[in-house]
């Protein structure tokens, strides 16, 4: 069946000039793009070999993304952004959201942590939600656009994407000087020469994008003219610093070459019957749950894969949701009616993540969270009861139990370790160990850290 549908996809696949010179020349107004650049060689190039030579591997990718294309293009629609951005996520991850950079960028979108956070993502001992495909996207969105504002077009802000904002600002800022200057005589004019030593020092970490900055704003003044996308394409010989990197200058003729296909007349008709329009609208839908739900309890319930459920929650770091907050799952649409009919919170099974500092042992943990030391050994498939310092532990644990917070207890008059011990119910050694406490005298007006409990939520 396999190779009969690819069989019939190579037919389908036969794109004619006007198929090309129509679509295409949508995709690249969309992009704000000139349309002359529809001949661009390397552009065409991509698009012969993702059209001709790599259909397989193209049709892969598109299946692996069924999950999340329809997540992404909801999204891309509510923002009322061009379709083909959808695009961005396939040269980024190919619509994989557990994909990961050298770069620690990570996820559909490949975010680093500190541009993750400031789009509002949270990343925490619990949750990743670069891995979230739904606010990922959001995310992406916002950045695209904050991108498109800052540049004015949308191909300069999927540049900016890939290589970052500065280094765009950096390009067209040199790009509009040496255009300036095919004009006018520059060798003498020590403006311009000062607007290149910023940008050197910029370039060799000498100088802020501030001042990189403000030289962008004043060559716009003097060159007030818009940049083609050839001018920032262009290699020039035997310079060693391009206005591009390389990467940046493949990665949109790619978007734009998987534009030129998946938009084409012939490729459309085939994805509408296998693909995309089947996948228009969501398999998953977003609950709310309380703390700590067991991804466990929650397959159980619903009689779904548990590595499905898994798959759709890549977000979670663990088996659970965060046990310090309220969160969310997503789960089959399908399973939507009976969820809301069976879930009950009373009988989740909370978990949290314990850190083994110096002097922990299995006992110790065990009596703190009020659990049997074995059934801590057992939930985490321990061959034995050495623990290393930071080590990480899964403990089950009931909401009702009590556990170990502190307080800063001022010493009365009358007060002694013996009275201290039975008013907080902790033994004498753990509060001089706590104080650092070599005798067993204390002071009027000491301050004490003691332990109390607190019942955990």
């Amino acid at each position: 069946m396999r190779v009969l549908i690819l069989f019939i996809t190579l037919k389908l696949f036969a794109i004619t000039t006007q198929t090309l010179s129509s679509k295409n020349m949508e995709v690249l107004n969309s992009l704000d793009i000139e349309t002359e650049f529809i001949n661009d060689k390397l552009t065409n190039k991509l698009f012969k070999n993702y059209s001709q030579q790599r259909k397989s591997y193209f049709l892969n990718v598109l299946e692996n993304g069924y999950t999340y294309i329809p997540l992404i293009r909801q999204e891309i629609k509510k923002a009322k952004i061009p379709t083909n951005l959808v695009f961005v996520a396939m040269a980024e991850s190919y619509f994989s959201s557990k994909a990961k950079s050298n770069k620690s960028a990570i996820g559909l979108w490949q975010f680093i942590p500190a541009t993750a956070r400031h789009f509002g993502l949270k990343i925490d001992e619990y949750v990743d939600e670069r891995k979230d495909p739904i606010k990922s996207t959001i995310a992406a969105i916002k950045y695209l656009s904050y991108l498109k504002l800052k540049t004015k077009k949308w191909y300069l802000a999927i540049m900016a994407y890939n290589c970052g904002e500065a280094r765009i600002i950096e390009a067209i800022t040199r790009a509009k000087l040496d255009k300036y200057c095919q004009t006018n005589n520059c060798k003498k004019d020590k403006t311009i020469r000062k607007y290149r030593r910023v940008i050197k020092n910029y370039q060799y970490f000498n100088g802020t994008f501030a001042s990189l900055y403000r030289v962008y704003q004043k060559v716009n003044k003097l060159y007030p003219q818009d940049l083609n996308i050839n001018d920032l394409l262009l290699v020039q010989p035997k310079l060693k610093r391009q206005y591009l990197p390389k990467e940046t200058r493949i990665y949109i003729r790619k978007i734009i070459a998987m534009s030129f296909l998946l938009n084409s007349t012939d490729f459309v008709a085939y994805q509408n019957h296998y693909l995309l329009n089947r996948g228009n609208i969501s398999n998953l839908i977003k609950v709310d749950v309380p703390a700590g739900t067991s991804l466990g309890y929650v397959a159980k319930l619903l009689n779904i894969d548990l590595d499905t459920l898994k798959n759709n929650n890549r977000h979670l770091k663990y088996g659970f949701t965060p046990p310090n907050r309220d969160s969310y799952l997503y789960i089959p649409y399908d399973k939507l009616a009976y969820f809301k009919l069976s879930f009950q919170t009373k009988k989740i099974p909370k978990q949290i993540v314990y850190r083994v500092k110096k002097g922990d042992s299995l006992i110790k943990i065990a009596h703190k969270f009020g659990v049997k030391y074995k059934i801590i050994r057992d939930f985490n498939q321990l061959q034995s009861n050495f623990l290393r310092i930071n080590q990480k532990l899964l403990i089950p644990i009931n909401p009702n139990i009590k556990t170990e917070k502190q307080i800063v207890y001022k010493v009365k008059k009358g007060d002694n370790l013996r009275y201290l011990s039975k008013k907080f119910n902790i033994e004498i050694e753990k509060i001089k160990k706590l104080n650092n406490i070599k005798s067993d005298t204390i002071y009027q007006n000491q301050e004490l850290i003691i332990p109390t409990y607190t019942t955990l939520r």
